[in-house]
């Protein structure tokens, strides 16, 4: 164990021709830059994460997989896993490197109806999910948005409009199945390497090519859903901020902490150019609330009664509440997260308006950007235990998605994005909470388990692995020198071999 070097290399044409070899029985492509379908595999949702692969593998059984990992691990060749392919920190790419693409081939999610549990392919997507399970009255905890991947959103942890209720994806995982750096395949659950379970719930990307998990699903009838448009006036914001606060503000009771909402609705309030708004800046609110469509309207009475420029509100199938948002291709973008606990402060709320309207004015290229702040229920994700996701707390994620068309803005864009994460820092430090040393720039504010107040799955700049994993760092190290101990899957918030594991 740990006798490769960590330094990966690229393909050679070498490579390609054992690769086309060694796959020539099976049903997998070995695709090179020549190759038709080369470009669509290692497209990516943000053009700027986007890299060239030396070679793409669209595999359609883990045998495969393993077989190309193994060669892949034996020759020390640089590896990247795409799934949904959303990622926008480039983690799912390789320069010159062996990709492989699960989303092309391995997508298809079956449901077993008598264990309400869902069989989902590591290629697949949310609105696949969601669409499988509808057709047996079933859903289960994933993602806002359909076109994200299964895998990657799953294994950083994984909030979804169902988390109030629900939990984290990750609090729902039954099982997974993996192939491993040197090309066995392994299943992970409670009962069955419980070590790398618990690792992949949280840091699943530094262990191994997860081709398939297993989660469970709960009855589901349709939801009240839809979008409220609002101008940005001052009393506009002041309301919003006050009916946003009273449903979703986290209250004391004699059993703990609790909010109006309880459990029952996700909200994201933001700041975009939405079409509605004929270019013009908005306040955007998108509704996902599992009721019935009278405890909906008076859960969101608040909102509706301000008079909204457009308001979409109505009764649909579980099926469209991820697909609320339009999907959008062929841009530029980076997911920057921030966080921020309530109340929200009007104050902060028109700060972080004015450099919106400042940087969109600037970068007209940017006009698609958006910063939201996600509000659902964070008690029972707070209360849970589930794997080695250490960000649970009683706060909650923001979203700052610079979007843009030209490579010559890419810099201009994440430093506006880093400008406004930084915002928040300052901004929940202000609601007094404790900063310990931290990144560059700014202190930190950190959470029980001493991890960042900071989503993995959303792209930090400057953070570091023991930022996003905290106290569970060490162990991790601990099964990372097990499962995968030359570090071949190091592509986000790598994790390093625990070095007395080789002694």
């Amino acid at each position: 164990m740990g006798s490769l070097p960590n330094a990966k290399r690229s393909i050679t044409p070498n490579d390609i021709a054992a690769l086309r070899h060694m796959l020539s029985d099976t049903n997998a492509k070995v695709l090179s830059p020549s190759d038709a379908g080369y470009s669509a595999s290692i497209a990516r949702w943000s053009r700027a994460a986007e890299k060239p692969a030396g070679v793409s593998i669209i595999p359609t059984t883990d045998g495969e997989v393993g077989l190309a990992i193994k060669y892949a691990h034996e020759n020390g060749i640089d590896v990247a896993v795409k799934g949904g392919g959303h990622s926008t920190a480039g983690a799912s790419s390789t320069h010159g490197g062996l990709l492989i693409d699960l989303g092309a081939a391995m997508n298809k999610v079956t449901v077993d109806p008598a264990k309400q549990q869902l069989r989902i392919p590591g290629g697949a997507l949310w609105g696949d999910v969601d669409a499988a399970a509808w057709e047996y009255g079933l859903a289960t905890v994933g993602g806002t948005v359909a076109d994200t991947g299964v895998g990657g959103l799953s294994l950083g942890g994984g909030y979804g409009v169902l988390s109030g209720e629900l939990g984290l994806v990750i609090d729902n995982m039954v099982s997974a199945t993996v192939v491993l750096a040197n090309g066995d395949i392994a299943v992970a659950s409670e009962t069955e390497n419980a070590d790398l379970f618990w690792a992949l719930r949280g840091a699943g990307q530094n262990f191994g090519v997860t081709t398939e998990l297993v989660l469970q699903a709960y009855p589901q009838g349709e939801c009240f859903m839809g979008m409220m448009v609002f101008a940005p006036t001052a009393e506009n914001i002041g309301k919003l901020v006050q009916a946003a606060n009273e449903l979703h503000g986290i209250r004391q009771t004699s059993e703990g902490p609790a909010t109006k909402a309880a459990g029952r609705t996700m909200s994201l309030m933001g700041i975009v150019k939405p079409p509605p708004a004929e270019g013009k800046t908005a306040i955007l609110v998108l509704v996902s609330c599992n009721t019935d469509e009278a405890t909906g309207r008076e859960l969101y009475k608040d909102f509706i009664e301000l008079g909204p420029m457009v308001n979409t509100l109505g009764m649909g199938p579980y099926t469209q509440v991820n697909k609320q948002v339009p999907a959008i291709t062929g841009m530029r973008s980076s997911l920057k997260g921030a966080a921020f606990v309530m109340p929200l402060r009007e104050e902060f709320v028109h700060q972080v308006l004015a450099s919106y309207e400042a940087y969109t004015a600037e970068c007209e290229d940017a006009k698609e950007s958006l910063v939201a702040w996600e509000l659902y229920d964070p008690c029972l994700v707070a209360k849970l235990e589930n794997g080695c996701f250490a960000n649970r707390g009683h706060h909650f994620n923001s979203l700052v998605m610079p979007m843009w068309s030209k490579a010559e803005n890419d810099q201009f864009c994440r430093q506006w994005a880093r400008d406004v994460s930084n915002m928040f820092k300052k901004e929940i430090e202000a609601h007094g909470e404790t900063a310990s040393a931290g990144i560059e720039g700014g202190a930190s504010v950190r959470g029980k388990k001493g991890a960042v107040l900071l989503y993995g799955n959303y792209d930090q700049y400057d953070e570091i692995s023991k930022d996003i994993f905290g106290e569970h760092y060490e162990r991790l190290a601990q099964i990372k020198a097990r499962y995968d101990p030359d570090n071949m899957f190091n592509k986000l918030f790598p994790i390093t071999p625990a070095a007395e594991l080789f002694e």
